[in-house]
């Protein structure tokens, strides 16, 4: 096994021309995505949720981006589950979409709310059938005594809804991450990579560039 201090990637991405980005970052997010989609990155979507426990500590875990509209960016949950509660406690959260394969990243910076019953349950509905019932069954974040109970546990939800629709639960549903600040980065040569930097005030956006 190599050593740690060893490892090194040299980047190859090109320069980025802050007049050529978008104005508004949430569109300038569309075109990266649709990049990274054309690349055939593995899950696109997948992004690192960081939220702030009451103890003030941070805690991250991976999401999957499910929807953007004019405002922000959209994910699910069970509403019950540990980075729920911290939202609840703390709006601010932080998110990352990291896209070794074409050598770029995305930093959002935030407040998270929860989205309307309505569209939550309109998703929901969309959802493969298994999905739904793993939503039924898993009590998120809570102790499991082994994967045996869960199983059982999806099994028990799977034979209540046999024949039927499975239905909404009311304490899962989507949030929406609306931006205060978007951080694009493009690896380069000799770490010499590219940052623009995304800052709304008084609700418009300034855009400039960061040192590496």
């Amino acid at each position: 096994m190599k050593k740690i201090k060893v490892l090194r990637v040299d980047y190859s991405g090109n320069n980025m021309n802050l007049k050529r980005f978008e104005d508004n970052p949430i569109e300038q997010f569309k075109l990266w995505f649709e990049k990274a989609q054309k690349s055939n990155v593995i899950e696109p979507n997948a992004m690192v949720l960081s939220t702030i426990q009451k103890n003030n500590t941070p805690t991250s875990r991976t999401v999957l981006l499910k929807e953007i509209d004019k405002n922000g960016f959209i994910f699910f949950t069970n509403y019950d589950s540990r980075k729920s509660k911290n939202i609840k406690n703390n709006k601010y959260v932080s998110t990352l979409f990291l896209w070794k394969k074409i050598e770029r990243q995305i930093i959002i910076n935030g407040i998270c709310k929860k989205i309307s019953k309505t569209k939550s349950e309109k998703y929901f509905k969309s959802r493969p059938r298994k999905s739904k019932i793993a939503s039924w069954a898993s009590i998120q974040s809570s102790l499991l005594e082994s994967p045996s109970v869960l199983l059982k546990r999806f099994q028990d939800f799977e034979n209540k809804f046999l024949n039927k629709e499975v239905p909404y639960p009311n304490n899962w549903g989507g949030y929406i991450i609306i931006p205060k600040s978007i951080e694009f980065w493009q690896g380069k040569s000799s770490r010499m990579h590219d940052r623009i930097l995304y800052s709304k005030n008084n609700n418009l956006w300034n855009k400039i560039r960061l040192y590496p």
